[in-house]
């Protein structure tokens, strides 16, 4: 099984080709997709977006996926890839704008109620 740190609040699993993200190792819930097929004609326009949110909305963001876009990443690299946003995320002083809102303000709420001194503060600005 992988794992994978990004503080002592949040741990990622992978766990039955499933990555699970954890809080004080607690299940918290199953990350769900990624934002993959960013195409290089888009990047200018993509540059003015403000956030994770802007650009799924732009690139035709569904649940499951992108919309139009066909992809098969295996279980290991899609969890990398979830570890990778979540530290980005982490080292960036938990910037709203990296992680998509759907799990940026419950997991900023858990990480709060968990007494994260640097969630309790983001949380604070954002609300």
């Amino acid at each position: 099984m992988q794992e994978f740190k990004v503080n002592e609040y949040i741990k990622l699993k992978l766990e039955e080709k499933q990555t699970i993200l954890y809080l004080k190792d607690e299940k918290f819930r199953q990350c769900r997709s990624l934002i993959l097929n960013i195409p290089l004609e888009g990047i200018p326009s993509l540059s003015k977006l403000r956030s994770i949110d802007e650009a799924a909305d732009a690139l035709g963001r569904v649940e499951d996926g992108q919309q139009g876009v066909d992809y098969i990443i295996d279980p290991e690299t899609e969890f990398w890839a979830h570890c990778s946003n979540l530290q980005a995320w982490y080292e960036n002083d938990y910037n709203m704008g990296l992680i998509h809102s759907n799990l940026a303000f419950p997991l900023l709420k858990k990480l709060t109620e968990a007494d994260d001194p640097l969630a309790r503060r983001v949380f604070k600005e954002e609300i």
